[in-house]
């Protein structure tokens, strides 16, 4: 029987070979399709980190802190209603109240550098430490309510920092940089400011602007009325005995110590302190006197501090010479040790800036001092201390101490100042 099937037609084949190519065509689109979203939800679709990292620089720590405390001091922290004792860990920010009592001192530093002594009786509160975040320009500033405060400014780290002080009668009181100063209120409501070095800008409660320069005082009374400048004697210069000398005495009770310096012109007397203690809080010799030396009998061994003022005619007191150390021993023990170096440790050494902090210990009565600059070294042989240094880079450090006996311990530390 023959075949009912239709002989193929080319058509059909033509047909046949469209309708397969638009299969895969179709299939190659819907991948390109899935290809692209996959894609896009790779690049575009994943959701924002939550916790982005940012990196923040991190914040300058804005504090004052005691460096060093002598005798009763007393610290009233902002939102309390005690006063505590101070402590060399504490603290010290806006609005805290410092207070020392009768013979006791306490050295506060800044974070920009600013050194402060209070000295005795005396009370002042910390108005101010802080850097603006953007301008990182710095301003520190402290109000003396009564009693003496010396101060000395470093180097300023951008334009526009500044050190700012007040007193009952001075509305303000600017520091410029590397300036040296004291301020003084009398209870008689009286502030006594006096330059020793650097320049100020003084602004009194009467609105009355000045400007002093080094070695130049100002009196503003009760009032806010700002006298007349007053140029400062200078301080005069230590002869003798020259400093870091012993002393040696077959019987010290029975001996007689002379202590010489160079008149000052212009000078009418001076004031002369010999203390246990570089900070003369509790003086042994406290005096005025017209004559350029002193005679004092019968000190008993130990070590003794030394400085002089001079005074004009209307009684204005310069600043003092920097002070000078002597050393009293029994002759039979003159020398003793052979000048053997004294025990030299440090335990820290950070640079922030151009500003050194130096921690460490040594033998008591030795004189530390760091290129060249003296270091306060405490009863116990232990200092910390702040060093301003003039240049940047990469440079050496030495540590001197010097032994009662001429022994001497140097150390050499590498440090990088970046200002």
């Amino acid at each position: 029987m023959a075949s009912q099937r239709k002989p193929r037609r080319p058509e059909d084949d033509l047909v046949d070979w469209f309708t397969i190519s638009y299969k895969t065509i179709y299939v190659a689109i819907a991948l390109l399709l899935l290809i692209g979203a996959g894609a896009y939800y790779h690049y575009f679709g994943k959701p924002l980190n939550p916790n982005p990292v940012i990196d923040v620089p991190a914040p300058t720590v804005t504090t004052a802190r005691f460096t060093s405390i002598e005798g009763n001091v007393r610290v009233k922290p902002v939102g309390t209603f005690e006063w505590v004792s101070a402590d060399p860990t504490m603290v010290l920010r806006k609005s805290d109240l410092v207070r020392t009592g009768t013979g006791a001192t306490a050295e506060i530093t800044f974070f920009d550098g600013t050194v402060v002594h209070v000295r005795p009786d005396s009370l002042i509160t910390i108005e101010d430490t802080s850097e603006d975040f953007a301008t990182k320009r710095r301003r520190v500033a402290w109000h003396i309510s009564s009693g003496e405060v010396n101060f000395q400014t470093g180097r300023k780290n951008v334009p526009g920092s500044a050190t700012e002080i007040s007193t009952p009668t001075v509305q303000r009181l600017t520091a410029g940089e590397l300036t040296d100063g004291g301020i003084r209120v009398d209870q008689s409501g009286d502030s006594d400011v006096k330059i020793y070095r650097g320049s100020t800008q003084v602004v009194t409660k009467t609105g009355e602007k000045l400007t002093l320069g080094a070695s130049e005082a100002l009196k503003v009374d009760a009032a806010g009325k700002a006298g007349p400048k007053q140029l400062l004697l200078d301080a005069p210069v230590l002869q003798a005995p020259p400093h870091q000398t012993e002393i040696s005495y077959p019987d010290p009770s029975r001996a007689t110590t002379l202590l010489a310096w160079k008149p000052v012109i212009g000078s009418v007397s001076y004031h002369v302190m010999v203390d246990y203690s570089p900070y003369f809080n509790r003086p042994l010799v406290d005096q005025v006197r017209k004559d350029s030396s002193v005679e004092l009998r019968g000190l008993e061994t130990g070590k003794f501090y030394w400085r002089v003022a001079a005074l004009d005619k209307d009684g204005v007191e310069g600043g003092f010479s920097a002070f000078a150390r002597f050393t009293i021993v029994r002759k039979e023990g003159a020398g003793a040790g052979g000048g053997t170096p004294p025990p030299l440790v440090i335990e820290a050494l950070d640079i922030r800036a151009n500003i050194l902090q130096i921690k460490g210990r040594t033998e008591p009565g030795a004189t530390v001092t760091v290129n060249d600059q003296r270091v306060d070294v405490q009863g116990d042989g232990s200092f910390n201390e702040f060093i301003q240094l003039d240049k940047g880079g990469r440079q050496l450090v030495v540590i001197r101490s010097t032994g009662i006996n001429g022994g001497v311990n140097e150390q050499k530390r590498p440090i990088v100042v970046t200002f």
